[in-house]
Parts: structure tokens; sequence; C-alpha cells
């Protein structure tokens, strides 16, 4: 498999261009096959150890190349100085800014316009895809994973497959789960979810682990609330990094083709 990188016009949120990192099936440049895509958040952490943080990767490629599985294209979305307000729809909770020091989060529909009316066109111009709705699935990790949850609900005809690896929807609670209540859940959607015991965002609150496990059993019940037929839901005794989610990748990919 092969990594390219490509630079993209700023958002509205940056004036600085976006890198979006497209990861290609092997024997991509020699065939002319078209592949679904997969498009993922903090895409600077998925592919190699040098650019991720922490210096661990979710090790994609790898885990593809092991699976025999490759059989997708990966597009990580690289963040920016301002991912934790392009990952949230809604201001952050005033008990955030315990932790950000400062009000974060309300740029979340620009940055989810960005991923379904830009990116996503762009890529499907540019690579072999198969772009409809079957074939396009979205992913992300911690507050990756809960833009992803709300760009997938939003965008209920665009993306099939979802994957949601440490939620952290409690960034704002209340205003996610009051969105999710009105809008109009596809119920043949398939939702992948995972979280570990262990998973903390502030070591000065030991119950911490306690908010993201009850985030991930809400948007659980939710989604069988609203009648959604597939969702995978698995907790592990796991901790809030790049090496648990390189774990839960490898499960989420299995999940994924055997139900192809």
């Amino acid at each position: 498999m092969k990594t390219i990188k490509l630079e993209l016009l700023p958002i509205i949120t940056s004036k600085e261009a976006r890198c979006i990192r497209i990861l290609l099936p092997k024997g991509y440049e020699n065939s002319n096959q078209k592949y679904p895509v997969l498009y993922m958040h903090d895409g600077q952490n998925l592919f190699e150890d040098e650019t991720a943080y922490g210096n661990h990767s979710w090790g994609i490629d790898e885990t593809l190349k092991d699976l025999n599985l490759d059989s997708v294209i990966v597009v990580g979305i690289d963040n920016s100085d301002l991912r934790l307000f392009e990952y949230s729809p809604w201001k952050s909770v005033p008990e955030v800014r315990k932790i950000t020091a400062i009000d974060t989060g309300g740029l979340g529909d620009v940055y989810s316009d960005f991923v379904v009316n830009h990116v996503k066109p762009l890529i499907d111009k540019k690579y072999r895809t198969i772009p409809d709705y079957r074939h396009t699935m979205i992913a992300g990790s911690s507050m990756g994973a809960y833009i992803s949850a709300y760009i997938a609900t939003k965008f209920p005809n665009v993306f099939s497959v979802v994957g949601i690896f440490s939620l952290a929807s409690w960034f704002n609670e209340e205003d996610f789960i009051g969105f999710l209540n009105s809008c109009e859940i596809d119920r043949n959607q398939r939702y992948f979810i995972s979280i570990g015991r262990r998973e903390s965002s502030n070591e000065a609150d030991k119950n911490f682990n306690q908010i993201y496990i009850k985030n991930s059993r809400n948007f659980k019940e939710l989604l069988e609330k609203k009648q959604v037929q597939d969702i995978c839901y698995i907790e592990t005794d796991d901790v809030h990094n790049e090496l648990a989610w390189r774990k839960m990748f490898r499960e989420f990919i299995l999940w994924i083709n055997k139900k192809v």
C-alpha cells in the first residue's frame, strides 16, 4: 500500500491548507478496479509513527496488509490547532474549560461540510472510488469519534458504516443527545462502537472513565431506540490512546468484512 499526501485549499476555519493523507490499496496503480472509501479524522495519527501523537500510530497500513484486507482506500484528514473547535458542533460545556483552559467547540458544522462537500467530492474525482452510500464509511477516535457520529447522523445517506472509538461526547452530551433524538437516523447504517474501561481525559478525576463508558452506552441505547439494526458494541480494559485504537481498528475491519 502507498500513502499519498494531497494539499487542499483552506477551509473557512483556517487560512492554512489542510493535509489529506490517502492510503491506496496494493496494486491500485496497475489496475482499473474501483474501491470503497473509509474517511477518518486526526489523519497524522493513522499511518506513520513519526507524525502520530506520542509516536504511536494506528498502524492502519500494517493491519490491512496483515489481514489481507487492503481493498479499501483510507482517507485521513489531518487535524489542526482548531481540533477542539472543529470536532464539536456545539460550544463545550463549562466543565470542559477546567481541562482545556479555554472555551472550545462550535465549528463542527463547518468541518462537517468540509468533509462531505469538499473532501469527498475531490477524492471521488481524483481516485477510483465507489462513491455510493453502501461503499462509503467514516470513523474516528475520541473527539474524532464525536464528529464522526455527528456527520454520519447529519448526512445519513452518505455513510453506511460508522466507526466510533472512545466517544468523547462528554464535551457537550446534552446537545448531542438532543440532536440525535430529533434527527432521522438511518436504521440501515452500521455502527461499530468501542470503549475502554480505563479511559480518561482528566487524570485529576479518578472517575472520568465512567464518563466515557456512559457516553458510549448512551449512544448505543439511543441507536437501539432509533431501531438501528446492526450495532457492534465492545468494552475493553484499554486506556485512551492510539495503541488501543490500533487494536480495535483490527476488530473494526474484521467486523466490516464479515458483513460484506
